[in-house]
């Protein structure tokens, strides 16, 4: 081998060394990304809002915070799961709005974060143990139940829904999976390798057989438009609907009539006048 080989043959060598350790990296250290809140300051509880707890599997204690009345009491209610920047209480504003409707709605929160600072660090297990805690003790029969979720909050309902729970399910600006979404920002790395916690709805749509409502802002800079397109598309019941003009953040702001849309699906898909 001549000395020109050799080199190209060391410098070859090590770019694929420090490749090897950047995916190291990458795998070691996306959680604080795809979980940036969990030191935030706790905002004070909503005055109107109930703080449930819940044993979820391994011992840890899930929370939530509820609006409108109690499950038993109410003739639909409403599990929420917010996005990976939010808190339970960020979700106040629509849990009232829904909760107008005479409905209870639950805001369940993250173990890490706000309420659930104490129950261990956010993981995607962690988190679907707290979730299916929080639907479990609502108590309420599958036909009153609907499974909601925003961004990282999305591929917890669908897995609460594959898991067996729910009636109707309502995603807004979901993903397809979060490996597929960093690729999208990370392309030089093989994602799909390198995190564990993959939240990989796509996989599971196809054996949920629930009416499914899909919110997608077109100019979403966070969770590309076209996984929420795929998405619903993937669901036996799917129902796409693209909001014009809205960012990640803005899906409401954008579309004075989302809300609306939403009550409607949920009173004509769930029969909430039946016990």
């Amino acid at each position: 081998m001549n000395r020109v080989a050799r080199s190209a043959l060391r410098v070859s060598a090590g770019a694929v060394l420090i490749y090897a350790i950047a995916c190291a990296i990458v795998a070691a250290a996306y959680r604080p990304l795809l979980f940036p809140v969990a030191g935030r300051a706790d905002p004070p509880l909503p005055a109107d809002a109930t703080k449930i707890e819940a044993h979820a599997q391994g011992g840890a204690t899930a929370r939530a915070l509820r609006f409108g009345p109690a499950p038993a009491d109410a003739p639909l209610t409403i599990v929420f799961f917010h996005g990976n920047g939010e808190l339970a209480e960020d979700g106040e504003g629509l849990a009232r709005d829904l909760a107008s409707h005479g409905w209870c709605v639950e805001l369940a929160e993250y173990r890490g974060y706000g309420l659930s600072r104490g129950a261990g660090a956010p993981s995607e297990r962690g988190i679907y143990e707290d979730a299916e805690a929080i639907v479990e003790q609502t108590g309420a029969p599958n036909g009153r139940l609907v499974l909601m979720g925003f961004s990282l909050g999305t591929g917890v309902a669908v897995e609460m829904a594959a898991r067996g729970h729910g009636r109707a399910v309502v995603l807004l600006a979901p993903y397809t999976s979060i490996p597929a979404v960093a690729t999208r920002w990370l392309q030089i790395f093989p994602m799909g390798l390198l995190v564990r916690d993959r939240f990989d709805s796509l996989a599971k749509a196809p054996r949920i057989d629930l009416p499914v409502l899909v919110a997608h802002g077109d100019r979403d800079e966070v969770v590309p438009f076209d996984m929420g397109e795929t998405l619903a598309h993937a669901f036996p019941h799917g129902k796409f609907v693209a909001v014009s003009g809205a960012r990640h953040m803005t899906l409401f702001q954008s579309d004075d009539h989302l809300m609306q849309k939403i009550v409607d699906f949920l009173i004509d898909v769930t029969p909430i006048s039946v016990p």
